[in-house]
């Protein structure tokens, strides 16, 4: 590279620069409740009070969605095939059923169902979970530390695998 000109050196440091580029963390999307710790509880679908961050998990991802939601349709069943994944990191993963008026637990388990997802959820009939999250939209994942700090937001167009990346 001695006798190269300045555009080559440019150049050399642009690509050597890219090519680090590649697998780092998508920057989150904007979240009231980023640095913040994120405390509730919720039922499950079989009826049991659960507290999130979940007991036991070093990361806890909540995964925000609607039965009638359409993204959540590919975004959900993809995100739960890399539960063993997200596992083997000590990360937990939950399904959060955000109920619209005239929604039931069954609607939702029959979307999961119909999405190739067989898991069990919480339910935010009421938007508790949804407030204390800082969720606005659906679909709406979130990845919380040991103590419920809210690490990181999905981003429009996040990939499962991002959502792994994130957790580490």
């Amino acid at each position: 590279m001695a006798n190269a000109g300045p555009m080559s050196r440019r150049l050399a440091v642009f690509l050597g620069l890219l090519a680090g580029c590649g697998h780092g963390t998508l920057p989150s999307a904007p979240n009231d409740k980023l640095g913040q710790p994120v405390s509730f509880s919720l039922p499950s679908n079989d009826g049991q009070l659960v507290s999130v961050p979940l007991a036991g998990a070093r990361v806890t991802v909540l995964d925000f969605f609607g039965p009638s939601c359409e993204p959540c349709r590919k975004g959900v069943p993809a995100l739960y095939a890399q539960r063993r994944a997200l596992a083997a990191r000590g990360a937990k993963l939950a399904l959060v059923a955000v109920l619209a008026d005239g929604e039931s637990t069954e609607d939702a388990a029959r979307a999961l169902k119909s999405w190739g997802v067989s898991a069990p959820f919480l339910v935010d009939h009421e938007g508790t979970g949804r407030r204390e999250a800082g969720v606005t939209t659906l679909p709406a994942t979130l990845v919380l530390d040991e103590r419920g700090v809210t690490k990181w937001a999905a981003p429009v167009g996040a990939s499962a695998n991002d959502v792994l990346v994130a957790s580490e």
